[in-house]
């Protein structure tokens, strides 16, 4: 639009001047010595136009070489850049692999590479904390950006690892109104877990919800790693209510979901009602959800009160035989029940299936 409007401004000059230009066309004339040049004013501007458009011709000729030049004023500048980017490579490759001890010691030889600055001290971070150097890994999180989202959230993540809750919820709470919600949100919540904040974090649900922190699938995956913690803590303190307040404002399909009801699962085994936490699970779990629940279902304490759900993951063997979740789920039921060379079976099948992934 804005390009539209120069276009028709212009031309309208063009119509205006035109004209005037044509019928007083101008004179000027510059004498230099011996040498005398005469023309009008619009030959005038030609020239100048056809002079810039000759300089910046020969500036683009030009510029390549002198970087060519610039480079051999400084022979050894291009051999540093060359050897910090293959040790900020080899440090990549390290933390990758998990050698993380290496991969600190990269890191600091790749200090003089001026590329990816950025993510190679947030990546130095990890592999210094990793390393077993958790001051030094503070240390380079304060020289990051402090306005990026990428770097608040590297040391909100460094500070929850040395369970420093608190503190991480100090950092991130300023930014949960802006643009880097999204990116900080699983920490965000994670933070209020850690710190005992069990009924808030379930409080800023709706929020979350109503100004999109998370995409459907981050939401849909973030839920196991909330609704489980948050419930099981509530219900420790004798807290937790189907009536409260905290959870009568969430909406009803959050209160549906598969993730609440494996936190209720979890929070009856360990009051000991087992029994009816076996039946409150069996009654809900589908195969589709099998994969999110892994991570909480492996925790829970059901004990012998297990034979339902066994009986459905070996309902669900018959169409998905080559499934190592199914395996490893039961390995889960057996070692539940006490026989533990059964449970010891089912979980090297679901390795062998999985191809050397340990469960």
């Amino acid at each position: 639009m804005i390009r539209l409007l120069f276009l028709v401004l212009l031309l309208c000059a063009a119509l205006w001047f035109g004209p005037v230009l044509m019928q007083n066309p101008g004179y000027l004339m510059l004498v230099l010595g011996g040498w005398t040049v005469e023309t009008t004013l619009v030959g005038l501007v030609l020239i100048l136009l056809l002079g810039l458009f000759a300089v910046w011709l020969l500036w683009s000729l030009i510029k390549p070489l002198l970087a060519i030049r610039r480079w051999n004023w400084h022979p050894f500048r291009r051999r540093r850049q060359r050897k910090a980017r293959h040790a900020f490579e080899q440090a990549a490759l390290a933390l990758a692999a998990g050698r993380f001890e290496q991969a600190e010691l990269a890191f600091d030889q790749a200090e003089a590479l001026t590329d990816f600055s950025e993510l190679r001290r947030q990546m130095a971070c990890y592999a210094a904390f990793q390393a077993g150097h958790p001051q030094k890994a503070m240390q380079l999180a304060e020289w990051l950006d402090d306005g990026s989202a990428s770097s608040l959230y590297v040391k909100a993540d460094l500070l929850l690892r040395q369970q420093q809750a608190s503190d991480a919820l100090a950092l991130l709470q300023p930014s949960m109104t802006g643009d880097a919600a999204e990116l900080l949100a699983p920490l965000y919540f994670k933070a209020l877990l850690m710190s005992g904040q069990a009924a808030a974090a379930l409080t800023q649900v709706p929020v979350a919800l109503e100004q999109n922190w998370c995409s459907k699938n981050q939401w849909h995956h973030l839920r196991y790693q909330l609704y489980p913690y948050a419930i099981v803590q509530l219900a420790e303190k004798g807290a937790f209510s189907s009536e409260a307040d905290y959870w009568q404002q969430l909406p009803g399909k959050e209160r549906k979901s598969m993730a609440s009801v494996l936190g209720q699962v979890w929070a009856l085994a360990r009051q000991g009602q087992t029994e009816k936490a076996e039946i409150l699970l069996v009654d809900h779990l589908s195969f589709k959800d099998l994969a999110d629940c892994w991570p909480v279902l492996r925790q829970i304490p059901l004990k012998r009160q297990v034979n339902q759900l066994r009986k459905q993951l070996q309902h669900w063997l018959r169409d998905h035989q080559q499934e190592p979740l199914l395996f490893a789920a039961l390995a889960y039921c057996a070692e539940q029940e006490g026989e533990l060379m059964q449970a010891q079976l089912a979980r090297q099948k679901a390795t062998e299936l999985s191809r050397g992934v340990e469960w």
